[in-house]
């Protein structure tokens, strides 16, 4: 799937990419974390299924300053159900290459629990 209509408006916003990357340091049972999926939702993919959503953050990790991947990661593993199958689905496009050296057994750990990759 193609989701350059949500990655290149997401590159040009960087109050959005800090939005998100507040929102990933907070975590999932945040409102913050809550309040930022409700406004991606609502702006870029008005009546889908929350599945496009986690699917599209997981394919634009890469957008986040590299120090928040690790908890914006965490957040769509905790998240529910459409976050982990976007991680299981996409996880190998992303790949560990993007993740900072120092959060790389965190980010194992996580993958590990919730099975990706298996």
């Amino acid at each position: 799937m193609d989701y350059m209509f949500f990655r290149e408006p997401l590159k040009a916003n960087p109050a959005l990419i800090e939005k998100w990357g507040v929102a990933a340091t907070a975590g999932s049972e945040s409102e913050a974390w809550s309040a930022f999926v409700s406004d991606i939702s609502d702006r870029f993919f008005k009546g889908s299924r929350k599945q496009r959503v986690m699917d599209a953050l997981i394919l634009s990790l890469d957008i986040l300053p590299p120090e928040r991947r690790a908890d914006a990661l965490a957040c769509l593993l905790t998240d529910g159900r459409e976050g982990i199958a976007a991680v299981e689905e996409f996880w190998a496009y992303v790949g560990m290459d993007r993740i900072p050296e120092a959060d790389r057994a965190r980010v194992a750990a996580l993958l590990l629990h919730y099975e990706i990759g298996k």
